[in-house]
Protein backbone atom coordinates (compact mmCIF):
# COMPACT_ATOMS: atom_id res chain seq x y z
CA UNK A 1 0.00 0.00 0.00
CA UNK A 2 1.12 3.34 -1.02
CA UNK A 3 -0.34 5.22 1.86
CA UNK A 4 -2.24 4.30 5.21
CA UNK A 5 -5.14 6.72 6.46
CA UNK A 6 -6.65 8.23 8.26
CA UNK A 7 -6.09 10.75 5.81
CA UNK A 8 -7.75 13.98 4.51
CA UNK A 9 -8.43 14.28 0.94
CA UNK A 10 -9.03 17.86 0.39
CA UNK A 11 -9.37 20.66 -2.08
CA UNK A 12 -9.81 24.80 -2.24
CA UNK A 13 -11.19 26.79 -4.85
CA UNK A 14 -9.89 30.36 -4.13
CA UNK A 15 -10.12 33.85 -6.14
CA UNK A 16 -7.10 33.26 -8.08
CA UNK A 17 -3.45 31.42 -8.32
CA UNK A 18 -1.34 34.56 -8.19
CA UNK A 19 0.47 34.97 -4.31
CA UNK A 20 -2.08 36.64 -2.59
CA UNK A 21 -5.33 35.22 -3.33
CA UNK A 22 -7.60 33.07 -1.12
CA UNK A 23 -9.59 30.17 -0.24
CA UNK A 24 -13.29 30.93 -1.32
CA UNK A 25 -14.11 27.10 -0.88
CA UNK A 26 -12.94 23.84 1.03
CA UNK A 27 -14.21 20.31 1.08
CA UNK A 28 -12.30 17.66 2.37
CA UNK A 29 -13.34 13.83 2.68
CA UNK A 30 -11.51 12.13 5.91
CA UNK A 31 -10.43 8.80 5.26
CA UNK A 32 -9.85 6.06 7.96
CA UNK A 33 -7.19 3.50 8.29
CA UNK A 34 -8.42 1.07 5.45
CA UNK A 35 -8.88 4.37 2.92
CA UNK A 36 -12.88 4.67 3.62
CA UNK A 37 -14.66 7.48 3.94
CA UNK A 38 -15.83 8.63 7.44
CA UNK A 39 -16.10 11.85 7.05
CA UNK A 40 -16.81 15.29 5.08
CA UNK A 41 -16.43 19.18 5.69
CA UNK A 42 -17.64 21.98 2.70
CA UNK A 43 -17.20 24.86 3.86
CA UNK A 44 -17.52 28.51 1.75
CA UNK A 45 -15.73 31.78 2.94
CA UNK A 46 -16.07 35.56 2.37
CA UNK A 47 -12.56 35.97 0.94
CA UNK A 48 -12.22 40.20 1.91
CA UNK A 49 -11.33 40.31 -2.21
CA UNK A 50 -12.92 39.95 -5.30
CA UNK A 51 -12.65 37.08 -7.15
CA UNK A 52 -10.57 36.85 -10.61
CA UNK A 53 -12.77 36.32 -13.46
CA UNK A 54 -11.35 33.12 -14.33
CA UNK A 55 -11.89 31.92 -11.00
CA UNK A 56 -15.52 32.99 -10.97
CA UNK A 57 -15.65 30.57 -13.91
CA UNK A 58 -13.91 27.93 -13.11
CA UNK A 59 -16.56 27.47 -9.20
CA UNK A 60 -19.41 29.94 -10.00
CA UNK A 61 -19.40 31.40 -6.85
CA UNK A 62 -19.87 35.04 -7.07
CA UNK A 63 -18.65 38.19 -4.98
CA UNK A 64 -22.30 38.53 -3.88
CA UNK A 65 -22.60 34.69 -2.25
CA UNK A 66 -19.34 34.41 -1.23
CA UNK A 67 -19.88 37.98 1.23
CA UNK A 68 -23.07 36.23 2.77
CA UNK A 69 -20.27 33.55 4.18
CA UNK A 70 -17.84 34.21 7.18
CA UNK A 71 -14.23 34.85 6.73
CA UNK A 72 -11.91 31.93 6.84
CA UNK A 73 -11.01 32.86 10.08
CA UNK A 74 -14.00 32.10 12.10
CA UNK A 75 -14.01 28.50 10.65
CA UNK A 76 -10.28 27.84 11.54
CA UNK A 77 -10.90 26.18 14.46
CA UNK A 78 -13.45 23.54 12.70
CA UNK A 79 -10.76 22.61 9.76
CA UNK A 80 -7.97 22.31 11.97
CA UNK A 81 -10.06 19.81 14.02
CA UNK A 82 -11.29 18.28 11.20
CA UNK A 83 -7.47 17.41 9.62
CA UNK A 84 -6.73 16.88 12.84
CA UNK A 85 -2.90 16.47 12.00
CA UNK A 86 -3.36 13.68 9.96
CA UNK A 87 -1.80 13.23 6.92
CA UNK A 88 -3.16 15.08 3.89
CA UNK A 89 -3.72 14.95 -0.23
CA UNK A 90 -4.85 16.32 -2.70
CA UNK A 91 -5.08 16.83 -6.72
CA UNK A 92 -1.87 19.06 -7.53
CA UNK A 93 -1.12 19.44 -3.84
CA UNK A 94 1.59 22.12 -4.42
CA UNK A 95 -1.25 24.66 -4.83
CA UNK A 96 -4.06 23.40 -2.37
CA UNK A 97 -0.93 23.16 -0.04
CA UNK A 98 0.02 26.83 -0.85
CA UNK A 99 -3.57 28.29 -0.92
CA UNK A 100 -5.24 26.17 2.58
CA UNK A 101 -1.73 26.78 4.26
CA UNK A 102 -1.38 30.52 3.31
CA UNK A 103 -5.06 30.63 5.25
CA UNK A 104 -3.36 29.31 8.47
CA UNK A 105 -0.29 31.27 8.22
CA UNK A 106 -2.12 34.87 7.69
CA UNK A 107 -3.50 34.02 10.76
CA UNK A 108 -0.08 32.87 12.37
CA UNK A 109 -1.02 29.15 12.83
CA UNK A 110 0.88 26.16 11.54
CA UNK A 111 -0.96 23.74 8.91
CA UNK A 112 -3.06 21.00 10.44
CA UNK A 113 -1.84 18.40 8.50
CA UNK A 114 1.23 16.17 8.90
CA UNK A 115 2.66 14.60 5.70
CA UNK A 116 1.43 15.43 2.19
CA UNK A 117 1.18 13.68 -0.54
CA UNK A 118 -0.13 14.38 -4.31
CA UNK A 119 -2.65 12.26 -5.93
CA UNK A 120 -1.54 13.84 -9.38
CA UNK A 121 1.83 12.98 -8.71
CA UNK A 122 0.87 9.51 -7.78
CA UNK A 123 -1.21 8.72 -10.47
CA UNK A 124 1.77 9.75 -12.72
CA UNK A 125 4.09 7.10 -11.31
CA UNK A 126 1.20 4.55 -11.52
CA UNK A 127 -0.03 5.33 -15.17
CA UNK A 128 2.99 6.75 -17.13
CA UNK A 129 2.11 8.50 -20.16
CA UNK A 130 -1.26 8.91 -19.29
CA UNK A 131 -2.94 11.90 -18.92
CA UNK A 132 -3.01 13.09 -15.10
CA UNK A 133 -5.41 16.47 -14.45
CA UNK A 134 -8.29 15.23 -12.03
CA UNK A 135 -11.37 14.85 -14.73
CA UNK A 136 -8.77 12.64 -17.11
CA UNK A 137 -7.51 10.46 -14.32
CA UNK A 138 -11.00 9.91 -12.90
CA UNK A 139 -12.60 9.28 -16.12
CA UNK A 140 -9.81 6.41 -16.19
CA UNK A 141 -11.53 5.11 -13.09
CA UNK A 142 -14.90 5.55 -14.45
CA UNK A 143 -16.23 8.40 -12.37
CA UNK A 144 -16.57 12.30 -13.49
CA UNK A 145 -18.08 15.48 -12.16
CA UNK A 146 -21.47 16.35 -11.57
CA UNK A 147 -21.23 19.23 -12.81
CA UNK A 148 -19.59 21.53 -15.44
CA UNK A 149 -17.74 23.59 -12.18
CA UNK A 150 -15.22 22.55 -9.95
CA UNK A 151 -16.95 22.04 -6.56
CA UNK A 152 -14.39 21.54 -3.69
CA UNK A 153 -16.29 18.92 -2.28
CA UNK A 154 -16.89 17.20 -5.46
CA UNK A 155 -13.12 17.20 -6.21
CA UNK A 156 -12.46 16.39 -2.73
CA UNK A 157 -14.03 12.95 -3.50
CA UNK A 158 -12.69 12.44 -7.34
CA UNK A 159 -9.21 12.72 -5.30
CA UNK A 160 -10.30 10.22 -2.91
CA UNK A 161 -11.47 7.72 -5.15
CA UNK A 162 -8.17 7.83 -7.39
CA UNK A 163 -6.16 6.98 -4.02
CA UNK A 164 -8.44 3.96 -3.73
CA UNK A 165 -8.27 2.99 -6.80
CA UNK A 166 -4.47 3.21 -6.70
CA UNK A 167 -4.53 1.26 -3.44
CA UNK A 168 -6.56 -1.47 -5.74
CA UNK A 169 -10.18 -0.65 -3.86
CA UNK A 170 -12.66 -0.14 -5.48
CA UNK A 171 -14.75 3.95 -5.92
CA UNK A 172 -16.51 4.34 -3.01
CA UNK A 173 -20.01 6.29 -3.87
CA UNK A 174 -19.49 10.10 -3.60
CA UNK A 175 -21.58 11.59 -0.54
CA UNK A 176 -22.15 15.22 -1.67
CA UNK A 177 -23.95 17.88 0.33
CA UNK A 178 -23.93 21.51 -0.09
CA UNK A 179 -22.00 23.76 1.69
CA UNK A 180 -22.63 23.72 5.70
CA UNK A 181 -21.92 27.20 6.82
CA UNK A 182 -24.24 29.19 4.07
CA UNK A 183 -26.43 31.50 5.61
CA UNK A 184 -30.65 30.80 4.13
CA UNK A 185 -30.98 32.00 1.31
CA UNK A 186 -27.18 32.67 -0.04
CA UNK A 187 -27.87 29.68 -2.61
CA UNK A 188 -29.37 32.94 -4.70
CA UNK A 189 -26.49 34.82 -5.37
CA UNK A 190 -24.60 31.47 -6.53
Amino acid sequence: MLLAGPIIVFDTETTGAATGDRVVSLGAVRLDAALEPEATLHLAFAPGIPCHWGATRVHGMSDAFLALHPPFAEHVADVADFFGGHAAAAHNMPFDRRMLGGEFERLGLPAPWGAAHCTLQLWRRAHPGQRAGLAHAAAACGLARETALHGALEDAWLAANLLRVLHDLPPAPMRLHGITNSPIGAEVFA
